[in-house]
């Protein structure tokens, strides 16, 4: 994004990646005003996204930014930008997310498989997180497709995200709900979801309780056990599934013993014997049928759920994402939001070049 040598060209290029209306909506929801060190919406963003990716803070931004010709502001200027931006880069990054969710490639089943994770964001002095990222990966394509920012109290909830016919949305434990497996069903979807040991009440075949960990106890080491059950939810309503699982060999298993042991620690709780015993197993619920996809297959498909994990570290190890640097809410949510407008934008280039062309933007005539 510097502003020297071919910058204004390869400005110009990102601007052509933005959803169609960007800069309408970018007075429509008061990000942007017109004034003497800002004339268009696009020398704003651009700011914005300089200070995203910028290691420093305010004053490193604006100082910066000036050698490179983007822009001269003070940093109180460019606070009061981010306070006012957030909605804005929001709209911004919604609209990617469908870009690449609409346009990725195509595939030869009716399946997409979705991981669904959180991840936390810090602010400085802060031990703990205060904002959380909501973000759906699309496996066939390996990018994001959704995502929300919340604070840190809003919940990993499979209700949050938006679900089409033919989605399958991997998620862990914490996803692991009545309200948000009816979500995904009700929009025609699927799940793929870890169950714990204490799951939600769900039936076997004949009408009678079912409890995956009694039931998972009879395995041995590659045996794949398969149930078909009934989640229950309050009302009484059931959701037709299955539960799968299979019994993980003893060192992978001592490993996770050891670590749920220690999350207890962590916790200041003292650890169930269950959570030891369940720590020796991989269940999973699922609303994918037999025919659709055997439980062997299921389990397998699972494990892709990990790539999540992967682009998290991807957006905290080359962007930063992991550390704010700032304190005011308002800027800390705007920062974060440009971060990942600037994560989609880089997926979106690389998606054109390996699709359209090695110079990652389509040609037009002069």
């Amino acid at each position: 994004m510097d502003g020297r040598g071919g910058g204004a060209d390869e400005w110009a290029v990102i601007q052509e990646l933005l959803p169609e209306g960007w800069i309408d909506a970018a007075r429509e929801l008061g990000a942007f005003r017109r004034s003497r060190s800002m004339k268009t919406p696009g020398e704003l963003l651009r700011l914005l996204l300089f200070h995203a990716v910028n290691d420093g803070g305010l004053r490193d931004t604006v100082q910066q930014a000036k050698v490179a010709g983007i822009a001269e502001m003070s940093q109180v200027a460019l606070l009061k930008r981010l306070r006012t931006s957030g909605d804005w880069l929001a709209w911004l990054g919604q609209g990617l997310s469908e870009n690449l969710r609409q346009h990725g490639p195509a595939i030869p089943t009716s399946l997409r498989p979705r991981a669904i994770d959180a991840t936390g964001v810090q602010m400085p002095a802060s031990k703990g997180s205060d904002w959380r990222v909501h973000y759906s990966l699309d496996l066939t394509t390996l990018q994001c497709d959704w995502h929300e920012v919340t604070t840190a109290k809003g919940g990993e909830k499979l209700t949050r995200v938006p679900v089409k016919a033919g989605d399958v949305l991997l998620a862990d434990r914490a996803y692991m709900s009545v309200p948000g497996v009816a979500h995904v069903v009700g929009n025609g979807g699927h799940v793929l979801v870890r169950l714990r040991w204490n799951h939600s009440k769900m039936l076997d075949a004949r009408g009678k309780s079912f409890h995956a960990l009694t039931r998972a106890s009879r395995l041995r080491v590659r045996a794949v056990g398969d149930w078909p059950v009934s989640l229950v939810a309050e009302d009484g309503e059931t959701i037709k599934g299955r539960v799968i699982a299979v019994r993980l060999p003893r060192p992978v298993a001592e490993k996770s013993i050891r670590r749920a042991a220690k999350e207890a620690r962590r916790r200041s709780r003292r650890v169930d014997p269950r959570t030891l015993k369940a720590a020796n197993f991989v269940m999973v619920f699922t609303t994918l049928r037999d025919e659709d996809l055997s439980g062997p297959d299921a389990l397998e498909l699972y494990r892709c759920r990990w790539q999540i994990e992967l682009a998290f570290k991807r957006l905290k190890q080359l962007l930063k994402l992991g550390r704010l640097p700032h304190k005011e809410p308002t800027a800390a949510r705007s920062w974060i939001l440009a971060k990942l407008v600037v994560a989609l934008l880089l997926e979106t280039l690389y998606r054109n070049a390996e699709s359209f062309s090695p110079w990652g933007y389509r040609l037009r005539a002069a």
